[in-house]
């Protein structure tokens, strides 16, 4: 009888996993489903800057985005006001209040060997100055 019962829970499940597997986990909506377009096959997006900007930003800081050398052109304001804004101020001020929390769990032997290695490229020097001399792009 036993066996039986777990046949059926077993069986209850495999449903209930093949349910939810069968879902796509992020499940999204356009917010104008009008706006996108399919052209051979491909949706081809309408976004509006900002919100491509965001996309690619993230794209950006994910390492997704393969090599680049320019910021596209219809995010230029988007970058001048990211780094100009209180945005990029606020995220300098998280990532260096978790820099020093981490830097004080650390032992140092004091022996004199020990060393802090940074990357000098917008963590101890910022180009917020080159960036507004030649623009965000």
């Amino acid at each position: 009888m036993a066996t039986g019962r777990h046949i059926a829970v077993l069986l209850i499940l495999l449903g209930l996993v093949s349910e939810s597997i069968s879902r796509p986990i992020i499940q999204t909506t356009p917010e104008n489903p009008k706006s996108d377009q399919i052209s051979d096959g491909v949706r081809v997006r309408s976004d509006s800057n900002s919100s491509y900007c965001e996309s690619w930003r993230y794209s950006i800081e994910t390492n997704d985005a393969g090599y680049w050398s320019l910021v596209p052109a219809r995010c230029e304001d988007y970058v001048k006001e990211y780094m100009t804004g209180g945005r990029f101020l606020s995220d300098l001020e998280v990532v260096a209040d978790d820099a020093l929390a981490f830097a004080k769990t650390v032992n140092v032997s004091g022996d004199g060997k020990d060393a802090w290695v940074f990357d000098i490229d917008d963590t101890l020097l910022s180009s917020l100055p080159y960036y507004a001399t030649i623009g965000y792009g």
